[in-house]
């Protein structure tokens, strides 16, 4: 009796174990790395830049600027469209930034905490 009290025990300890590993991992949306505040990694600058998102249409908010960009899937990138040209903004998994692309230059953005 106490042999088969003890395998199932064993048993009822596997299947827990395991049941807990077999979980689904809850993956991250790529597109909600942009969202939250960020400030300028390459200036001293006082604003922040804060983004907001709704399915595939990005807010952007900057001092007295709001901005509306869209996420593109092929890039992996938020565009902002203001009308002259896209601007591209790219997240940096590496350094948990952003980068802005626009012009002769790149601005990049860090994550405020």
């Amino acid at each position: 009796m106490k042999v088969l009290v003890a395998r199932l025990l064993v048993v009822l300890l596997f299947m827990a174990g395991s049941a807990c590993t077999t979980e689904a991992k809850k993956e991250i949306d790529p597109r909600d790395k942009f969202v939250g505040e960020w400030k300028s990694a390459d200036t001293n600058a006082e604003t922040h830049t804060y983004i907001k998102r709704t399915g595939d249409t990005f807010y952007i908010h900057e001092g007295q600027q709001d901005l509306v960009a869209a996420y593109d899937e092929a890039t992996k990138s938020l565009v902002i469209d203001n009308g002259v040209k896209k601007v591209p903004v790219h997240y940096l998994p590496a350094t948990d930034q952003i980068m802005v692309t626009g012009g002769s230059r790149d601005a990049k953005f860090s994550r405020v905490k």
